[in-house]
């Protein structure tokens, strides 16, 4: 039997728009990430976005995880307070032999930035050696957008 599970948006979204007598709002900036990783009987993916145009901003994100025969997971969270919005997902799966993760990361600075991570993780016991790892960074500011694996400057 194959379980699933899914959190999607709906739970972990937040949009707040400051009340200001004259806002002056700027072009949007907006960045995300997402990723995922499977294996022979598990499967786990991840999403983060974020945006922000100087008056208000917002996060979005979620995450689904399958496993055959084995335990699933998935969360997700948002928080904001008067400076940054904060989105967090996570999912794994687990089987007798086989485990994988994933969670993304999301912070948007009012009228600043936009950055998100997603790191992701697959292990086999029946395998020698490391896991397998991917990861994926994104960062939006007013100049543009940037997205890369994580290892060079971000």
């Amino acid at each position: 039997m194959t379980y699933s599970y899914r959190t999607m948006a709906a739970a972990a979204a937040l949009m707040l728009t400051l009340s200001a007598p004259i806002a002056v709002a700027q072009d949007p900036i907006t960045a995300g990430t997402s990723g995922g990783i499977s294996g022979r009987n598990v499967s786990v993916s991840t999403s983060g976005s974020g945006t922000t145009d100087g008056s208000s901003r917002g996060v979005t994100g979620g995450g689904e995880a399958s496993a055959e025969n084995g335990r699933v997971r998935t969360d997700s969270s948002a928080r904001l307070n008067d400076r940054r919005a904060i989105q967090r997902s996570t999912a794994s799966a687990r089987t007798d032999d086989e485990m994988a993760r994933s969670r993304t990361r999301t912070v948007v600075r009012d009228g600043e930035e936009v950055r998100s991570r997603t790191t992701s993780m697959y292990r086999d016991r029946d395998e020698r050696g490391p896991p397998v790892r991917t990861s994926e960074c994104s960062r939006g500011t007013a100049a543009g957008t940037v997205t890369t694996d994580c290892r060079g400057p971000n």
